[in-house]
């Protein structure tokens, strides 16, 4: 049986990083039509019931830390 090679899709998150370096990578990503990261994903769910929620695009386009 042939080995498959592991391609892991979600990008370990690294504590020293800052937020904004990964909102940035979350920006290219998504426009390629990638997935985000989840660290930034879970940033954007924080906005859930709050006023002036934003759709995923338009928080992530307008997101400044």
């Amino acid at each position: 049986m042939p080995s498959m090679k592991h391609e892991a899709r979600i990008r370990d998150h690294v504590e020293d990083e800052p937020l904004a370096d990964a909102v940035a990578r979350a920006r290219s990503m998504y426009a390629a039509g990638e997935g985000c990261e989840h660290r930034v994903v879970s940033e954007w769910l924080l906005t859930w019931g709050k006023p002036g929620r934003k759709p995923f695009k338009e928080w992530l386009d307008a997101w400044d830390g």
